[in-house]
């Protein structure tokens, strides 16, 4: 007697061979990047729970985006890079521009929610970044670690 078939359905897609599921990319997921793309605010204050929402929506992803991507920075620093992105962009007042950076946010998200995106563009983007800054504390150090880092000007 044989054992009944059972219909296993098409495998779930992994990442790369990394064991890791492309879970990330959700259908609602999906849904909200594409219905945020779409809308344009009517004032800053509409813009302002867009960006909020944005920026929750990145922050959720950061485990995962490390685990695939391989990044090799801590989850926290991640998000350090993500708030002050984001933070220096908080001057803005046209609604216009808010509203481009959004659909260029959502976009960069949904490109690395679906692997999209290579693994040395997502740690190119946090070593710009970090890097940036331990340059920028070697050179608020003291002579001689300049110039062991060859920084001296």
């Amino acid at each position: 007697i044989s054992e009944p078939r059972r219909w296993c359905g098409p495998r779930p897609r992994t990442c790369r061979g990394s064991g890791v599921m492309a879970g990330a990319s959700s259908i609602k997921m999906m849904i909200t990047n594409l219905t945020e793309k779409a809308v344009v605010s009517p004032d800053l204050a509409a813009s302002r729970t867009r960006v909020v929402r944005l920026y929750r929506d990145i922050l959720r992803h950061i485990p995962w985006v490390k685990q695939t991507y391989k990044v090799k920075y801590s989850e926290q620093a991640m998000t350090d890079v993500v708030r002050s992105l984001f933070r220096e962009k908080a001057h803005l007042t046209s609604v216009a521009e808010v509203d481009r950076l959004l659909v260029k946010g959502r976009m960069e998200l949904e490109e690395v929610l679906h692997v999209w995106s290579g693994d040395m563009h997502v740690n190119d983007f946090f070593d710009k970044y970090l890097e940036v800054r331990e340059v920028d504390k070697l050179r608020q150090s003291g002579f001689l670690t300049r110039f062991y880092a060859n920084l001296v000007d």
